[in-house]
C-alpha cells in the first residue's frame, strides 16, 4: 500500500530551507556587496518559489466541503504573502541602491509568525480536507518547483 503524501512534512522541509537562507542573509548583510547580494538572491529566489508552491500548486486543489470555514484563511494567507513579496521588493530595491538593509530582523520574525500560522492552521487543514489524489498532485509539483 502507497504511503499517503503529506502536506505539512512537506512544506515544513520547504520552510526549515528558508529559515536557514535567512539567517545566511542576515549574517551577510554587513559583509561586501557581492557576497551580501548573493545571499539576498538565494533566500528571495527560494522564498518567491515557496510562496508560489503554496498559491498555484496548493490552493487551486483545495476545494472545502464547509466553504465559509474552509475559506477563512485563504485571505490571511494571501495577505501575508503580499507583506512578504512587498517587503522582498523594498530590500531588492534598497540593495541596488546600495542602501543599508535595517530590517531583516524584523521581517524574519514576520516570516517566523507567518511559518507558525500556516504549520498550525493551514497545511493541516489541506491535509484533512485533500485526497490522496490530490496530495499526490501536490507533491509532484512542489517537487518539480522545489
Amino acid at each position: 500500500m502507497k504511503e499517503s503524501t503529506n502536506i505539512v512534512a512537506l512544506m515544513v522541509k520547504d520552510h526549515c530551507k528558508i529559515e536557514q537562507l535567512i539567517e545566511e542573509f542576515e549574517a551577510n548583510v554587513e559583509k561586501d556587496y557581492p557576497v551580501m547580494m548573493k545571499s539576498f538572491n538565494k533566500f528571495e529566489w527560494n522564498l518567491e518559489k515557496h510562496i508560489f508552491v503554496e498559491e498555484k500548486a496548493i490552493f487551486t486543489c483545495y476545494n472545502p466541503e464547509d466553504v465559509i470555514e474552509g475559506y477563512k484563511m485563504l485571505p490571511q494567507v494571501t495577505k501575508q504573502h503580499n507583506v512578504i513579496l512587498n517587503e522582498l521588493h523594498l530590500m531588492r530595491r534598497d540593495i541596488r541602491n546600495k542602501r543599508r538593509i535595517t530590517n531583516v530582523y524584523g521581517f524574519k520574525e514576520f516570516l517566523i509568525k507567518h511559518k507558525n500560522f500556516e504549520e498550525k492552521d493551514v497545511y493541516p487543514k489541506l491535509d484533512q480536507a485533500l485526497n490522496d489524489q490530490q496530495k499526490q498532485l501536490i507533491a509532484e509539483r512542489i517537487k518539480e518547483i522545489i
